[in-house]
């Protein structure tokens, strides 16, 4: 049974969907990405208050995570953990866009027929 056109539409926004939520937890579990903003926002700070920039709440949060962390074997796993989510962070970001980009053309096979 083929699919119509308003399938092919339909799978291709569906595929979209999936591949813009799947850039948007990339991005939000990317080191990098808290390390600029945080270096942006430390700046900021500094210069509005002509001084001694403040910490970001997610730097300080990572950082007593890490120092509660037992034993040099419980530092070592979390960061560890902070490694496997940045290289699955940078994992899904390529298949999401992957699944973005098949999403345009399925989408575009729906609206302009076969």
């Amino acid at each position: 049974m083929p699919i119509d056109d308003a399938g092919w539409l339909v799978a291709g926004l569906a595929l979209c969907a999936a591949g813009i939520w799947l850039i948007r937890w990339a991005s939000r579990n990317n080191i990098a990405s808290e390390i600029k903003d945080a270096a942006v926002s430390a700046t900021m700070s500094a210069i509005a208050k002509r001084g001694r920039p403040d910490i970001p709440d997610n730097v300080k949060a990572r950082m007593s995570e890490f120092e509660a962390a037992q034993g040099v074997t419980g530092k070592a796993k979390t960061v560890a953990s902070y490694a496997v989510r940045n290289s699955l962070s940078q994992v899904f970001g390529v298949l999401g866009f992957i699944l973005l980009m098949a999403g345009l053309v399925t989408a575009a096979i729906g609206v302009f027929g076969t």
